[in-house]
């Protein structure tokens, strides 16, 4: 009986440790499994931030040609007659090797001094012309052949009393080549990086490459993906056939996943799969003979040294982790300085010029004078604007009870002199306490209450309803108001970033803000709506839960160095 209860025991055991082994391996799968599926993260992590540094220089390369926008109500003064001479054409071109006007369908109405009959063939070849017929307000074109360097095609809408028409402007891409190089040189990458603006038929407008100078034809840069040892990616920009195609060297750029960081992880795995197979193997002696019971435990006591050795080496690791992302948080607000200190030092040039020669300046000189300063202040804003919606998620506080009948009547102080300017009346109702980031949740309302004041009718004094309810664990504050208005079909629209229903002469404004709002709506785990009727006004609706889950209220707040600014 004792022989067979202790064969028992043995199967017991026997069976026991199968099923362990079973586990193991089981646990070992899924942790292999997920190690391979956060490496692969990390790689798409890396790549999606070089896709961003090409969105943003595309949107900065991007902004430079929209400028021309502004000059439509003066080109529609100048070319909007029912007939348009050749000699304001060839006056107005302004060094550019000619100047066409079209009507909508892309006939010639008038042409001004050099443009050629090869310019004239190559119309129905205009990228330009066929982008601007398809409903864009402007767009720039491929090079097309002209003279000893080619030419660009730069067409606007220009709507007229006699129909809508094209202004066709001839560029050389020469006189574009050098600030398209700066701005592909302030493109921050790793050692190796490279940076290109390639046209439609592959013809590079710009390089950091000295390689690959401006003028060379490389078709095989539209391939983007990793090839060669190096990884290649493109962006579009919006009103044109041309890409950025950023370049780097595989090693520097996916330096965090590759080499010894790569092999580490797995390297930790195999110690963890073998001390799980000294556990095993420890089990299998027990079962063999109990005296071999303290000698399995010393063993299993030096497997635990070794394991806490690996732990303090990964908090190691973590802690060094930790010091690399703050420092990464800090990358934004360095980079947002070295793309505004060349504007700054613009706009102190233009004042400057203005104070000491203003005198000697024309009228038609002192107004570019001002379209000048203008234009860089209009870009120092969307710089900023950019850096406070990246810094949302970044840079946030951790959550905590927010009154927000405080945050709108502080909201209210720093909007009093701009709702003194418009007249307006704001009546705010009874709102709740919501758990949230205090500083976020007042960024959000002023810019809702901003947009209100902004959005106004001609003639109507502005009025501005703040109100609230609560039901089912969430709130929704809405802010209301009797402007513009805009039409249903944009309702999602105008959170986009840099989504504008209007011009940028009739409302000011860098097409963020409500953008932001979204993202600080998110972050607090809400959601943000519009309804508007034109003409009436428009509605939105902030809702928000009443209570945070309490990991994201016990939150530790981001530690954020200062940054060293050097004087422009």
């Amino acid at each position: 009986m004792a022989a067979a209860g202790s064969g028992l025991r043995k199967r017991e055991g026997v069976i026991a440790v199968i099923a362990s082994i079973l586990v193991v391996l089981g646990l070992l799968t899924v942790f292999a499994t997920q190690l391979a599926d956060t490496q692969a993260k990390s790689r798409r992590d890396v790549e999606a931030r070089v896709h961003e540094r090409g969105v943003l220089a595309a949107a900065l390369i991007d902004s430079l040609f929209s400028s021309v926008l502004q000059q439509v109500p003066q080109y529609a003064r100048l070319y909007g007659g029912s007939t348009v001479s050749t000699s304001t054409l060839s006056r107005n071109r302004l060094g550019n090797p000619y100047l066409a006007l079209l009507d909508a369908s892309g006939g010639v109405l008038a042409a001004s001094a050099g443009f050629t009959s090869q310019a004239r063939a190559d119309l129905p070849r205009s990228a330009a012309l066929r982008l601007v017929a398809a409903g864009r307000p402007y767009a720039i074109g491929d090079v097309l052949p002209y003279g000893r360097t080619g030419v660009l095609n730069l067409a606007v809408r220009v709507p007229t009393r006699h129909g809508t028409r094209i202004l066709l402007t001839g560029i050389e891409p020469a006189s574009v080549a050098g600030f398209i190089n700066s701005d592909l040189r302030k493109i921050p990458g790793v050692a190796g990086s490279e940076n290109y603006l390639v046209e439609g038929h592959g013809v590079v407008l710009g390089s950091t490459d000295p390689a690959v100078p401006a003028g060379r034809i490389e078709p095989g840069l539209a391939r983007a993906g990793d090839r060669g040892g190096r990884y290649y990616d493109q962006v579009r920009l919006a009103n044109s056939t041309w890409r950025i195609v950023l370049t780097a060297p595989d090693g520097p750029l996916f330096a965090s996943v590759s080499g010894w960081r790569e092999w580490v992880p797995w390297l930790i795995f195999a110690a963890f799969a073998a001390v799980a197979a000294v556990a095993l193997a420890l089990a299998l002696r027990v079962l063999r003979a109990s005296d071999q019971v303290r000698s399995a435990n010393a063993r299993l006591r030096a497997a635990n040294r070794q394991l806490a050795s690996m732990n303090q080496a990964l908090d190691r690791r973590a802690r060094e982790l930790a010091r690399s992302n703050s420092e990464l948080e800090q990358f934004a607000s360095i980079a947002s300085h070295d793309l505004q200190e060349p504007l700054r030092k613009v706009r102190t040039y233009t004042q400057q010029l203005a104070m000491t020669e203003g005198d000697r300046l024309s009228e038609k000189g002192r107004d570019r004078l001002e379209r000048a300063d203008s234009a860089a202040e209009r870009m120092q804003r969307l710089i900023d604007d950019l850096l406070r919606f990246a810094r949302v998620s970044t840079h946030g506080r951790p959550f905590a009870t927010v009154e927000m009948d405080g945050v709108v009547r502080e909201a209210l102080r720093d909007l009093e002199l701009e709702i003194a300017r418009a007249g307006a009346s704001v009546t705010v109702g009874e709102l709740p306490t919501v758990n949230g980031d205090e500083l976020q949740m007042r960024q959000l309302m002023q810019n809702l209450i901003s947009n209100a004041l902004k959005f106004r009718r001609p003639g109507v004094r502005p009025e501005v309803r703040i109100s609230a309810s609560s039901a089912a664990e969430v709130t929704r504050i809405a802010v209301s108001d009797n402007g513009i208005g805009f039409e249903p079909q944009y309702a999602s629209r105008i959170f986009r970033v840099f989504e504008r229903l209007h011009g940028r002469s009739e409302y000011p404004g860098t097409g963020i803000g409500l953008a932001l709002c979204r993202k600080i709506a998110e972050r607090h785990g809400g959601t943000i709506s519009a309804y508007g009727v034109p003409g009436e006004g428009a509605t939105f609706t902030v809702t928000l839960p009443l209570n945070q889950p309490a990991e994201v209220l016990d939150e530790e707040p981001r530690p954020v160095k200062e940054e060293a600014r050097v004087p422009a």
